[in-house]
């Protein structure tokens, strides 16, 4: 789906109390070009509400446990954590991770150890190789989350998206009390996270220069396709990326 502007800025006529509005909020309309008709439609009306920031920290990192769970039946087993320095106990941000690879990836290998002790497959103990992606903005107050995105792979659709230089609608996904959409126009970019099955939840809409996240998305790809080459050669299957393991690695049965 392409999108262009293809009307100027409308600007409100007046505050609710009869003032002229000084910053009156931004109304647009696009048009998208869906195989070979084009419609014409007006963009999100809370791109008036906003925030205003100056940027967004985009972080990776990859979930931890300190049990493993072999089955309801069992009983968990300890799971050593890793020892490096990192600002919470049961995530490794990739920027924490760098200079401590191999301890990330014997942490991973304790796993697969637990999981061929108990015979079992990499679909049954997925769960140990999620990750989270983040957009932070302490300072302002910011926080925005994919709690459905827990492999590189699904969040590299929206990095790559924002990295990119289309313009209009950007991004576009939901699941289960959640959803988040992205446009940009003319630099500016516009992100939102909502909770799509309940009215009285608010969610979350920020507006920022696009060129301040794109560079910081730059290095956050590089380092973190760097870390899942490193496992990968160490552990052998993907799983990180969403990929299908491959046919010798810490889970084979043979």
């Amino acid at each position: 789906m392409e999108a262009t502007v293809c009307m100027a800025r409308m600007m409100a006529l007046a505050s609710a109390t009869g003032k002229p509005c000084h910053n009156p909020p931004i109304v647009k309309k696009i048009c998208l070009s869906v195989g070979d008709r084009s419609e014409e439609r007006t963009v999100e009306s809370w791109f008036a509400d906003a925030k205003p920031i100056d940027s967004l920290e985009p972080e990776i990192a990859f979930r931890l446990w300190d049990q493993f769970h072999p089955a309801p039946e069992h009983q968990p087993e300890p799971l050593d954590l890793p020892e490096f320095p990192r600002a919470s106990r049961l995530l490794a941000r990739t920027s924490e991770v760098t200079a401590h690879e191999a301890e990330l990836a014997a942490y991973y290998g304790r796993v697969a150890a637990l999981a061929r002790q108990h015979a079992l497959k990499i679909h049954q103990v997925r769960q140990y190789f999620w990750m989270d992606l983040r957009l932070d903005n302490e300072e302002a107050d910011v926080h925005l989350s994919f709690p459905w995105y827990d492999t590189v792979s699904s969040m590299d659709h929206f990095l790559a998206a924002v990295a990119g230089n289309d313009q209009g609608m950007l991004h576009d996904d939901q699941d289960q009390g959640w959803a988040v959409e992205a446009w940009a126009f003319d630099g500016t970019l516009y992100i939102r996270q909502s909770n799509p099955d309940s009215d009285d939840e608010p969610g979350q809409s920020v507006v920022l220069p696009r060129a301040d996240l794109q560079a910081r998305i730059a290095p956050l790809r590089e380092r973190t396709a760097k870390l899942m080459a490193y496992l990968a050669k160490e552990l052998g299957p993907d799983v990180w990326l969403g990929g299908e393991v491959q046919s010798a690695g810490p889970f084979d049965q043979r």
